[in-house]
């Protein structure tokens, strides 16, 4: 009995250590269950924060539970700025968001919501637009949703931009259609299989046919047999050469009588190839003849007389254009203005309040320096509106005291657009700028003061052409001096761009002295100096260092003054 006790005690104890090993494999496991779990966890997670699409999650009233990192470098905010805010926050407009929260309640899963685009908003309250992607799932027992956001504000600004090219060439076809309707000649078009892809009304009629009967057809449609073989050479020979005239002779469709044609045809290149052509055929039987003769005639004599008038016509062109120009700057600054004022007004308001009722902090201090960038901006909206203001008034021609250095200033800031882009534009040893004050100086003289703007404008427009040669943007150097001499004011312009070609500087005011290869007629100096020369004034050229000086002088009407600080 003792013996068989033991051996059930033996047999207990070997069940109890094959018990403990399995209860240390089970544990092993578990633990080796949990390290691949937590492993698989971070894996996740960094996953997650480093995806390319920026991730949101949401709970079921729409508030933020959890974002990705690439979620925080997009919109500009930190995790725990965000988390449980309303996906509100996110949206430009609260009207956008209200659609966003319909499409979401209407949807059961989610699942379906892709490709919605709405414009989101950055923490720095910059806007852009952001393409969605939702869709919901379960954690805990709890139906959460996850969005991803991708900044798509190229692909909005390029679809865009598509649209509306596609709009202006839908309009420029109309008025191709407009304008070959009423060319009095026939005129055609042929894509790169010789096939009419468009023509005018006045080739339907030669042919009794609808432009619906010509459109897709070919010569072979249209011409005797023998006609259609010519032409169809002659078309195969365009894919070689760029402008082809020849006649042929063939029998009218609406008169049955023979008559010569000639035909003019300019090839059309796309991407490098050749895709078609457009032509126009005349009749040249003697009353044609006759005709064009004289139209020719009448075209070589009027051209010669424009030719003989244009250097006295383009200083009235350029009057004009200045008077438009003027009267279309005054409709600007009007209607600018007035928006402008009330913007400033608000905003000024808007810093007090501020100052007044925000507590001291990092916030309110970063505000207040964007304001004063905001400020600084709607003052520099100002100036430039004053100035063309000044401008746009209309001028007496008339003789009157002037300051030139407030002319300058003006013509300075009418080019700044350009001249920003070419120079950094020196002004009595000053870098100019916007802000650059026009009584800092008085030169008084009696001029045409808007005539004399011209004059500025023409040289600073010659030396910016000259100086946009140099590579290097500070390699350019552009400097306009004014000082007193003897009773007269000197208004000096001096670039660094090569200086004046010996051949032309002594004819450098003459009218088609031009240096310019690509532009210009070489008659703007001319005009300056004529517009010199009427008020009493000489201008002169020449060279200096590595580039060219212009100076003009007025005789002062009163001394001049200075009141720029040197401080």
């Amino acid at each position: 009995m003792e013996e068989e006790l033991l051996e059930k005690i033996r047999d207990l104890e070997l069940e109890l250590e094959l018990l403990k090993q399995q209860n240390r494999r089970i544990l092993e496991c578990a633990v080796e269950e949990k390290r691949s779990l937590e492993a698989l966890a971070k894996k996740a997670q960094l996953y997650f924060n480093n995806a390319d699409l920026g991730y949101v999650v949401l709970d079921a009233n729409q508030c933020i539970v959890d974002v990705n990192e690439t979620f925080t470098t997009l919109l500009g905010y930190a995790k725990e700025e965000v988390l449980s805010s309303e996906m509100r926050i996110l949206f430009s407009r609260a009207k956008q968001y209200q659609e966003w929260f319909s499409k979401v309640t209407a949807s059961e899963s989610c699942a379906g919501l892709c490709h919605l685009e709405y414009r989101f908003r950055k923490k720095s309250r910059h806007s852009f637009w952001a393409e969605l992607f939702g869709r919901s799932f379960i954690d805990d027992h709890r139906t959460l949703m996850i969005w991803s956001i991708r900044d798509i504000s190229q692909r909005v600004k390029s679809r865009n931009m598509i649209d509306k090219l596609s709009r202006k060439y839908q309009k420029q076809l109309r008025d191709l259609e407009t304008l070959l309707d009423i060319i009095p000649v026939p005129v055609f078009i042929k894509d790169r299989y010789f096939r009419y892809i468009g023509c005018s009304r006045s080739f339907c009629e030669y042919f009794g046919l609808s432009k619906e009967a010509i459109i897709g057809k070919t010569a072979f449609d249209l011409y005797p047999i023998e006609i259609a073989k010519r032409l169809l050479r002659k078309d195969q020979e365009m894919l070689e050469c760029v402008h082809q005239v020849y006649k042929i002779t063939t029998v009218s469709p609406a008169t049955d009588k023979e008559v010569t044609l000639e035909i003019q045809k300019k090839q059309m290149i796309r991407n490098g190839h050749f895709d078609g052509f457009v032509g126009v055929f005349i009749d040249m039987t003697e009353s044609e003849k006759q005709e064009l003769y004289l139209q020719n005639r009448i075209n070589e004599e009027v051209k010669k007389n424009l030719q003989i008038q244009a250097a006295f016509q383009e200083e009235m062109i350029q009057n004009a254009k200045f008077s438009a120009i003027g009267q279309m700057a005054a409709g600007i600054t009007h209607e600018i203005n007035t928006p402008l004022t009330y913007v400033k007004g608000n905003f000024e308001m808007l810093l007090e309040d501020m100052e007044a009722f925000m507590p001291d902090s990092v916030r309110k201090q970063t505000m207040l320096k964007d304001a004063k960038t905001i400020q600084e901006g709607l003052e520099r909206i100002e100036s430039i509106i004053e100035t063309m203001r000044e401008a746009s008034q209309k001028s007496r021609e008339q003789k009157e005291p002037t300051n030139l250095f407030e002319s300058v200033v003006s013509a300075l800031i009418l080019s700044f657009n350009r001249t920003k882009q070419v120079v950094a534009v020196r002004l009595n040893e000053r870098l100019f700028t916007l802000q650059m004050p026009k009584n800092a100086y008085t030169f008084t003289c009696t001029v045409q003061k808007q005539r004399i703007e011209q004059v500025w404008i023409i040289i600073v427009n010659n030396a910016l052409d000259e100086l946009i040669k140099i590579d290097a943007f500070e390699n350019r150097k552009f400097e306009i001096t004014l000082r007193e001499e003897n009773g007269f004011a000197i208004v000096r312009f001096h670039d660094n761009a090569g200086g004046i070609d010996a051949k032309i500087l002594p004819r450098i005011f003459e009218p088609f002295e031009s240096s310019k290869e690509s532009s210009g007629i070489g008659i703007g100096l001319n005009i300056a100096r004529q517009i010199v020369l009427q008020n009493d004034g000489e201008i002169v050229a020449y060279n200096e260092g590595k580039g060219a000086v212009f100076e003009v002088r007025f005789a002062l009407t009163k001394r001049s003054k200075r009141f720029y600080s040197d401080d």
